[in-house]
């Protein structure tokens, strides 16, 4: 009996699968003939084998061209989506934000500073070490800039010295290096007499103490942190109508014991307002002596909506935000920041904030920072350090004209009248080179409406199907499917129910 049953069951197992594959095959032949897609009609409709299997061949054999060309136009599409485009070689230069200019005097420490500086302050000695091997490790501090590690034990009885007095690296640069207000003698903005301590700000920097115009006061401008947008600067001035003009005392050369430069002059660096001074600015030495101009090319890069809407793999590019600004030297700047720490266990003297299990290099990790700064300088900055490029901001380059100071014979003015006053002094103009600049947008080479309009005219050459064939092929093989498969589960029922019926009549 139990056997009789089990194979009932089987049979009605397998005549079940077979209703289902039978109205499986009942749908594509109703899909085949009523189909937009061409040539799958003869599929169904051929007389023998050989024309079905024929035409289903030309049928796969079509689909994969089509998947293929699909696949070729969608990495199409993905790398070479975007392009960098001019959209104007006249956009006003009074459009561009100023840019910050910082000047660093060659001297690290200075002479009469130093002098001043041993009167003022009573330094306790540690056992062995003299006034003698203070100002001999202060010879060397140029090491804290530029780390060689080539004067250890000068450089150990410093830092021993500075640890018996307390004193920390950047308060030794304070005290040490020549003050803003102590070099500049005159400073001019858009072509008024202002005082340079309204101009300048002085900022502790990756290359001491140094003097910048038009500065970021309110930002720490590291990555990890939010950076606020402030008021940019504008101007009208281009050409001989200057920016900014800056007259500097004369270089003594005689006051020099450290200094960041091999000869006497300045250190300029221009670079963004939300940015600090580094690797990423434009730099250039100031002759002494010399009266430079430096002319303002600009380049403001814009991105349009549709590349911003773009995944930041995509893009390239990472924007700024109303609540953070992004610049990619900031981001540079905090993967060094991170590998010297990882290193050295110590963050930059110069960086103005600490985390709580932080402290700022000081002498005695030279060796580390002789170590470590040509691997910084060598990150792959996306790579490494996921930093990408700004999708929005100004570039700049710089044209550089010198010539020695002596136009104060030919030129009247307060500003010429005090360079004579000053023999020797020197004179730096920074303004636009040019009335206009150049406007670049970043945009969508192909955009989805370009990549679905390729991918019918694939799919249509060698299928002719289209959009709406999708949609024949969801109905017919769901909708469909699903309403047959009921018609004849319920035809089922109703013969079962039959059966019964006229056994239990019979009986």
């Amino acid at each position: 009996m139990q056997l009789k049953n089990l194979e009932r069951i089987s049979q009605s197992g397998q005549r079940e699968r077979n209703q289902i594959w039978n109205t499986l095959i009942q749908v594509y032949r109703d899909f085949a003939n009523q189909s937009t897609i061409h040539g799958i009609k003869y599929t169904a409709q051929a007389k023998t084998a050989t024309e079905r299997l024929l035409w289903l061949t030309i049928l796969i054999i079509s689909l994969c061209c089509a998947a293929e060309l699909a696949n070729k136009f969608y990495e199409r599409h993905e790398s070479g989506n975007m392009r960098t485009t001019v959209v104007s070689d006249q956009f006003p230069s009074f459009k561009l934000p100023v840019p910050t200019v910082t000047l660093c005097h060659g001297n690290l420490v200075s002479a009469e500073r130093l002098n001043h500086f041993l009167k003022k302050q009573k330094l306790h000695m540690p056992t062995g070490l003299s006034i003698k091997d203070f100002e001999r490790g202060v010879q060397h501090f140029r090491e804290i800039i530029y780390p060689y590690h080539h004067y250890p034990k000068e450089l150990s009885n410093l830092q021993q010295i500075l640890d018996a007095n307390n004193i920390s690296v950047a308060h030794l640069l304070r005290e040490l290096s020549p003050k803003c207000m102590d070099v500049l003698l005159m400073c001019m903005y858009e072509g008024r007499i202002a005082h340079c301590d309204d101009v300048f700000v002085s900022k502790l920097t990756s290359y001491g103490f140094c003097c910048l115009f038009n500065s970021d006061e309110q930002n720490d401008l590291r990555i990890s942190r939010k950076v606020l947008w402030t008021r940019n600067k504008y101007s009208l001035n281009f050409g001989t109508r200057y920016i900014l003009s800056v007259l500097m005392k004369p270089y003594n050369a005689s006051d020099r014991v450290a200094a960041i430069t091999y000869s006497g002059g300045y250190k300029v660096l221009v670079h963004d307002k939300y940015t600090m001074p580094g690797p990423h600015s434009i730099s250039f030495m100031l002759a002494s002596t010399y009266e430079t101009i430096v002319g303002l090319n600009g380049k403001q890069m814009t991105t349009s909506p549709e590349v911003l809407t773009l995944a930041s793999k995509q893009r390239k590019c990472r924007p700024s935000t109303k609540e953070n600004i992004y610049r990619l030297s900031n981001c540079y700047k905090e993967c060094r920041r991170n590998m010297i720490y990882d290193r050295c266990k110590c963050v930059h003297y110069f960086s103005s904030e600490l985390e709580p299990h932080q402290i700022h290099c000081n002498l005695t990790h030279i060796a580390c920072l002789a170590k470590v700064m040509p691997d910084t300088y060598s990150l792959k900055l996306h790579s490494m350090c996921d930093c990408l490029p700004d999708c929005k901001g100004t570039e700049y380059t710089i044209s550089i004209t010198g010539q020695p100071f002596t136009a104060v014979r030919f030129r009247p003015g307060q500003f010429y009248r005090k360079a004579e006053q000053h023999p020797n002094s020197t004179a730096l103009h920074v303004t636009f080179a040019n009335q206009v600049s150049i406007l670049e947008r970043k945009e969508l080479v192909l955009s989805w409406i370009n990549l679905v309009s390729s991918l019918g005219g694939v799919f249509s050459l060698f299928l002719g199907c289209s959009f709406i064939s999708i949609f024949e092929f969801v109905y017919f093989f769901s909708y469909q499917l699903i309403k047959k498969l009921q018609s004849k589960y319920t035809r089922n029922s109703i013969v079962i129910k039959t059966k019964l019926t006229i056994r239990e009549f019979t009986n």
